[in-house]
């Protein structure tokens, strides 16, 4: 038997991106935001966009986007080690796994 993951769902991009930057009081710096798109082809259109951290599992054409200075501090912050990285743990992932009883 296999082990599959199945539903998996992220949540929490917004709020672990203002808690970052709450210890340099920068939020004015943020630069990413809910976007809504109301075309049809909305999906295809957010490859061009950046990278796509979350989506309205009931409005699929409303995405949380990560913008370019929220990025790159994220990365600073990851390369600073597990002190400096701490926003992740505001990050809740779930999914359901079916394996078998051994594992």
């Amino acid at each position: 038997m296999s082990i599959t993951f199945e539903h998996t769902e992220v949540l929490g991009w917004e709020h672990a991106i203002r808690g970052m930057r709450n210890p340099m009081n920068s939020w004015e710096k943020s630069d990413s935001a809910w976007t809504i798109n109301d075309s049809e082809d909305a999906d295809e259109q957010y490859g061009n966009v950046g990278p796509v951290l979350c989506k309205d599992p009931f409005l699929t054409h409303i995405h949380y986007e990560l913008g370019e200075n929220d990025g790159d501090l994220m990365m600073r912050l990851a390369n600073g080690g597990p002190v400096h990285a701490k926003y992740r743990r505001m990050i809740a992932v779930y999914v359901d796994i079916t394996a078998p009883l051994y594992w």
